[in-house]
């Protein structure tokens, strides 16, 4: 089971003892408090009977009746179901079979007093409650008696309650689950996280020593071809200078590389200073120019006062332009802004652009989308900048290419 499942499972599970318990609670106080409603009719149509037994019925009497039980209605049945007396009616008419339950008035003929929720009117259930008046010799009457809206507000009330309660388990299990989700999606984060930050150490620690293997050896070989083109300067012709010049070169490529895994292995050096992001963004502009003089990169950067190191933010600058001009740029722009307290320089091409498959590990060491990137320079850049106290991140662009923010705090001196 996934860590995104496991707190669903519990958030159910949960809903569910919830909603049992609820349930069953609500079942022992709707129980509960119909023993009490029905014991509090019984009680008062027992004695309301026993007056009754004494007095004849009338529609004052059940009236005082009705409103010392808080009751909706009170009435006098003959064996025949005829109205003898009616607390909020007129007597002498046969009795509503819809309103009357003929087998119980004649069950309380025979002495048995009984009380139900017999019929409803609209959305109020009506208790009726059947109490048998004595004779000389056997009941001669009965007095029925009607409990609605005060008998029932208080299994309203209950229902109410089980309301809230389902309500609040259904709340409380959405919370449950959203927290464990946001637990989940933590960890996930942190486990991978973890895992990225062990292979980035497994990955310095090769880099480091191979950096370290690497650049004696070149040492060697620049020493020995500047030796060479020194010695025979007369000698060569056109074609094995630039041989020549074309090892040195690549003796230069390699040597950059052995000190991006060294940058890589190790935290980079920072000497900061106060500097004019503008004066470093024209650097790197024209050290492009140089290595790519068909790409034209144009700047729009106000004055930007910032503390950083020069040599460093000119290498991220330069990493960022170098790899949109590897990447078919065209075009090259670098904007510079002062937002919220910080220096925001954007870098926009007009290049191929990132591959979907590359952004979400665009930052880590060795992710490149071309055949001959060692995948280092946008890694390193990004630890250079957050060594600075900044952030380094793709942002999205209204067309094509790519476009990289480098966000540094601003110099207050």
């Amino acid at each position: 089971m996934s860590l995104a499942r496991i707190p669903l499972a519990a958030a159910a599970v949960g809903l569910a003892v919830a909603l049992t318990a609820t349930l069953s609670l609500h079942r022992s106080a709707t129980g509960a408090l119909d023993r009490v409603l029905e014991e509090r009719l019984r009680g008062a149509g027992t004695a309301a009977a026993e007056l009754l037994a004494d007095v004849p019925p009338t529609s004052q009497r059940l009236r005082a009746i009705m409103t010392a039980n808080a009751l909706e209605g009170a009435y006098v049945l003959s064996p025949e179901l005829v109205v003898l007396a009616d607390a909020t009616g007129p007597a002498g008419a046969r009795a509503d079979l819809l309103r009357v339950d003929a087998g119980r008035v004649a069950r309380a003929l025979r002495g048995e007093a009984s009380i139900a929720f017999g019929y409803a009117v609209g959305d109020l259930p009506v208790a009726t409650g059947y109490f048998p008046i004595r004779g000389p010799d056997a009941p001669r009457a009965v007095l029925a008696l009607e409990a609605g809206e005060s008998f029932a507000q208080a299994r309203a009330g209950v229902r109410r309650a089980l309301l809230v309660a389902v309500v609040v388990s259904v709340l409380g299990a959405l919370s449950l689950a959203a927290l464990g989700i946001h637990w989940a999606r933590g960890e996930a984060q942190r486990r991978v996280g973890a895992e990225r930050a062990a292979r980035g150490d497994a990955l310095a620690r090769m880099g480091a020593m191979v950096a370290h293997e690497i650049r004696n050896p070149l040492g060697v070989i620049r020493g020995a071809v500047e030796l060479v083109r020194e010695r025979t300067a007369g000698a060569l012709g056109p074609r094995d200078r630039e041989a020549l010049e074309d090892v040195l070169g690549e003796v230069e490529r390699l040597r950059r590389l052995t000190d991006d895994f060294l940058d890589l292995a190790r935290e980079p050096s920072i000497s900061p200073a106060e500097l004019d992001a503008a004066a470093v963004a024209d650097e790197a502009a024209r050290g492009l120019a140089r290595s790519h003089p068909r790409v034209e990169v144009r700047l729009a950067v106000p004055p930007l006062p910032v503390r950083a190191d020069p040599a460093r933010l000119r290498q991220v600058l330069s990493n960022l332009l170098q790899n949109a001009a590897e990447a078919g740029a065209g075009r090259i722009e670098i904007r510079g802004s002062a937002v919220d307290g910080a220096v925001v320089l954007e870098v926009r091409d007009d290049g191929r652009g990132i591959d979907p498959a590359l952004r979400a590990r665009l930052f880590e060491p060795f992710a490149t989308g071309r055949k001959d990137g060692a995948g280092l320079g946008l890694a390193i850049a990004r630890r250079i900048v957050e060594r600075h106290g900044g952030e380094l991140r793709l942002v999205a662009g209204p067309g094509p290419g790519a476009a990289f923010e480098v966000r540094l705090p601003r110099s207050t001196g």
